[in-house]
């Protein structure tokens, strides 16, 4: 899975050049999702008095609205990017409004002043209003995602890679000689690949003897899946490696 934030000032054009990427990726044949991050700190879906609203006064942890066209998840708190790309397995994931994070970018702006606040080692295109009127800054492209959304994708496939484990560079592990970040950068200028990530492979997956090859936020997926399963086993150590086993049976019988 590949994730990229496309992030700028409000009014840049932000939401425009995320749904011309999301469309064009679509039209290309991938399974798309994304995250708009808000800003707003009043914001919440639910209103007091629904019944989905009464569940969470009750003291439920997390509540779910089940429709006929649509399912919601209600969790009374912010969660972490990681968190919420567990609930993903499109093949990109497009993140509208957050710049913190250690994944590619596409910086929106509508003038040169927004583009140098934005400006990071980590933007790899600009779009948004400015666009109207600049094909490149500081040899980085202007493209505009409303007449070129083409060259734009070309441009995302061109540079995305496997997201890295480390999202936020609070945790960093440095096994590869670098920090994430400079990791991260490097790729984007094609003087790295992300196959020299040493922290990617905690999750092993061996099927007849031959290991599968999963993305680190897959790893990740799995990974916490499993542990909140066996952290209910008495036995169970979390300090240790372990390792699980699932036989096929043909005709009842284990083989």
């Amino acid at each position: 899975m590949k994730v990229f934030s496309v992030f700028g000032v409000s009014q840049s054009g932000k939401t425009t050049t995320v749904e011309g990427i999301i469309r064009e990726l679509m039209r290309r044949g991938y399974r798309v999702g994304s995250i708009k991050n808000i800003h707003f700190q009043g914001f919440a879906i639910d209103t007091p008095g629904t019944n989905t609203w009464r569940h969470r006064q009750a003291g439920a942890e997390m509540v779910v609205a089940r429709g006929l066209r649509e399912t919601d998840v209600l969790i009374p708190r912010q969660l972490s990017i990681e968190e919420i790309l567990t609930f993903f397995d499109q093949d990109y994931v497009v993140i509208e409004g957050i710049s913190d994070t250690l994944i590619p970018k596409i910086l929106c702006a509508g003038d040169e002043a927004e583009v140098e606040e934005g400006l990071n080692d980590l933007v790899f295109a600009i779009s948004g209003r400015i666009s109207n009127r600049l094909s490149n800054y500081n040899d980085i492209p202007v493209i505009n995602a409303l007449s070129d959304v083409e060259r734009l994708v070309d441009l995302i496939e061109d540079k995305m890679t496997s997201c890295l484990p480390f999202i936020h560079e609070v945790k960093q592990c440095h096994a590869c000689g670098v920090s994430c970040r400079d990791l991260a950068s490097r790729i984007l200028r094609g003087k790295a690949t992300g196959t020299e990530c040493l922290a990617k492979n905690e999750v092993v997956i061996d099927v007849g003897g031959q290991e599968l090859s999963v993305d680190y936020l897959r790893q990740m997926h799995i990974k916490n899946t499993l542990i909140k399963v066996l952290a209910n086993l008495d036995s169970y150590d979390g300090d240790k490696e372990f390792f699980i086993e699932i036989r096929k049976r043909n005709n009842g019988m284990e083989v």
